[in-house]
């Protein structure tokens, strides 16, 4: 999966937590159509997404995270994406923060 600058640019414009209905494109070019919630900048090189696929539930055994490099994205405008484990303390730690609105 990819995040290109347009998506990121649509859920920036919105509210913290209440993210923008938006895209990610799959291996094929695809838009596969997707809710992003937020996007939390850890560093340059430590970015990562809170989404789920659409329709969207609100039901967080749907929600996703992906992880990429901030720098990479604002220099070729696409960047790929991976999934973080939901098994993860790290998947789980981000969840609770959101959850809990505990990001600034």
């Amino acid at each position: 999966m990819k995040l290109n600058r347009e998506a990121f640019d649509r859920v920036l414009q919105n509210t913290k937590y209440e993210g923008a209905d938006t895209y990610l494109l799959d291996d094929n070019k695809n838009k596969v159509d997707y809710h992003i919630y937020l996007i939390l900048i850890e560093s340059g090189n430590v970015a990562s997404i809170v989404c789920e696929k659409m329709p969207v539930t609100g039901d967080e055994k749907n929600y996703e995270i992906y992880e990429f490099n901030g720098n990479k994205l604002m220099e070729h405008n696409i960047v790929r994406i991976k999934p973080l484990d939901k098994n993860s303390s790290r998947y789980n730690k981000i969840i609770e923060n959101f959850k809990n609105k505990a990001y600034n």
